[in-house]
């Protein structure tokens, strides 16, 4: 048998492998509804393979191979230096820069309305150098079928089909209450099954735009860390508005049972026929300490701003260096692009509709 055909077996083999080591929250993450419409929140599992030894043939000679086994972490000596140091075609990422934050996941979902935008993103993180297991969650089958497409073979990062119920694969304005707040009120529980798996979760909204690492901002002693709209210097008052599209949450009890009462909240209007924006709900739960108090640390909004204070501290030069941009508060999918493209952040050289016919 070749060299060649030896090395792939090799990798084919490190891929199946790491695909249990980032946890059953990866292996089957998508949430499940009952027959009920109850909100089951620990996601699928898969069993793991029966522990043993690969053939002598699936590997070269001169490197082991890793036995199967789920673990947050793997043991680096054991894979081989080409695989390891392989770099993924879209994150730039080895297996090495990845396994150096183990424990984090990176969440983010999205529908084909906004398939550039996440790939614009993607590579806004790819240009800070960051590097952390990520999943995106693909809320309609198309855009499903072209982030794997782009995205396959690179291990930074998991695309995952929903099954708690497709999206549209078309953006829908906020009057269309069923669609629009539908798409957004499902996060949270994907957020919730990572979090009972132990993992610290930063959400992130497609429309963000990263320029530096947002990792180091994460450390110290809290539950949830979020910007805070109406307190731009990161000090939390009864006056806060918190801003649910990029938050950092760690598997604390307080933050558990804040996002499953958030879920259930949630989908308590949605019984009801109401679909209440689920910042709305977050802010109500956060400001009446319901069900518990959540130690919150606030991010400086003039370094995490939201889209119109960022692009009023550019047109004024001042000297802050943003780490992360969200643009919420810039409404619609074209405007959103006609902003990032006015102060040259847009990354992505073809529009949805372009990569689409180049597909078919």
């Amino acid at each position: 048998m070749s060299k060649l055909v030896l090395r792939k077996m090799a990798q084919e083999h490190v891929y199946k492998v790491l695909f249990f080591l980032q946890s059953a929250a990866f292996i089957a993450f998508v949430i499940n509804y009952s027959q009920k419409s109850d909100v089951v929140f620990a996601p699928v599992r898969q069993s793991p393979p029966v522990r043993q030894s690969p053939p002598a043939t699936t590997a070269p000679r001169e490197c082991k191979c890793i036995e199967a086994t789920i673990r947050t972490a793997f043991d680096a000596a054991a894979v081989c230096k080409d695989v390891l140091e392989s770099r993924g075609k879209i994150s730039n990422c080895t297996l090495a820069d990845i396994n150096r934050r183990p424990g984090v996941v990176l969440l983010t979902t999205t529908n084909l309305a906004f398939l550039d935008v996440t790939l614009n993103m993607l590579e806004s993180i790819k240009r800070t150098g960051v590097c952390v297991n990520t999943t995106v969650i693909a809320e309609d089958k198309k855009v499903f079928e072209q982030l794997r497409m782009r995205l396959d073979g690179d291990l930074a990062y998991r695309v995952l089909l929903t099954n708690s119920g497709e999206m549209d694969v078309i953006e829908h304005p906020r009057s269309h209450g069923s669609q629009y707040y539908g798409l957004m009120n499902k996060r949270q529980a994907y957020i919730l099954a990572l979090l009972q798996e132990g993992y610290e979760v930063l959400f992130s909204d497609a429309d963000t735009f990263w320029f530096r690492d947002p990792f180091p901002f994460f450390e110290g002693d809290f539950d949830i860390s979020l910007i805070d709209s109406v307190n731009p210097f990161g000090v939390r008052s009864g006056k806060s508005n918190f801003c649910a599209g990029f938050v950092y949450f760690k598997p604390t009890n307080a933050s558990l049972q804040f996002v499953k009462a958030w879920v259930d909240a949630l989908d308590s209007n949605k019984k009801k026929g109401r679909y209440t924006p689920d910042q709305n709900v977050m802010n109500g739960l956060l400001k009446s300490d319901k069900p518990v108090y959540v130690k919150i640390k606030p991010l400086d909004t003039n370094i995490f701003p939201y889209g119109p204070k960022f692009y009023d501290l550019l047109a004024k030069k001042a000297n802050y260096s943003t780490v992360v941009m969200h643009a919420a508060s810039i409404r619609g999918h074209e405007a959103k692009v006609t902003k990032f493209k006015s102060s040259d952040m847009w990354l992505v050289n073809k529009t949805t509709n372009e990569m689409l016919a180049e597909s078919t």
